[in-house]
């Protein structure tokens, strides 16, 4: 199965008073993962949205903190598709850092989006999206 991997290092920005990442920027990472995952395959949420009138939205989002990472780490963060449904896309993301040549789980994660028109009705993922991320598979 086709696989999306960022690296991301952490900055200041990134992390609270102690040098932690602070855990909402986990998300601003996966979120960064999914975009780069359409991208790579040729999918431009601004074409899409312009030529269809479709966003996606994400509909849910669960994340597992299993260790912490610290300024200046280099993460990578991996997304896999789980599930292509007709209007919506499962995706299940990973972000970890290797250390001593081992890869040290950071989080775990699960995200559903869907796509929607103008007035956030739910529709279907145009077929071109579909017709590339089943390909890329």
């Amino acid at each position: 199965m086709f696989s999306k991997k960022i690296d991301i290092r952490v900055y200041y920005e990134d992390t609270d008073s102690g040098g932690v990442v602070y855990y909402a920027n986990y998300f601003k990472f996966t979120e960064r993962c999914r975009t780069e995952f359409l991208r790579h395959l040729g999918i431009s949420q601004r074409k899409i949205y312009d030529d269809s009138s479709i966003k996606f939205l994400v509909h849910s989002v669960s994340m597992n903190y299993i260790n912490p990472s610290y300024l200046d780490d280099l993460l990578t963060v991996e997304t896999k598709i789980d599930k292509l449904k007709n209007a919506s896309i499962e995706f299940n993301q990973n972000i970890y850092k290797t250390q001593n040549g081992q890869n040290i789980d950071i989080i775990k994660s699960k995200c559903k989006i869907v796509a929607v028109d103008n007035i956030s009705k739910v529709r279907a993922i145009p077929s071109i999206v579909v017709k590339k991320i089943m390909e890329a598979q």
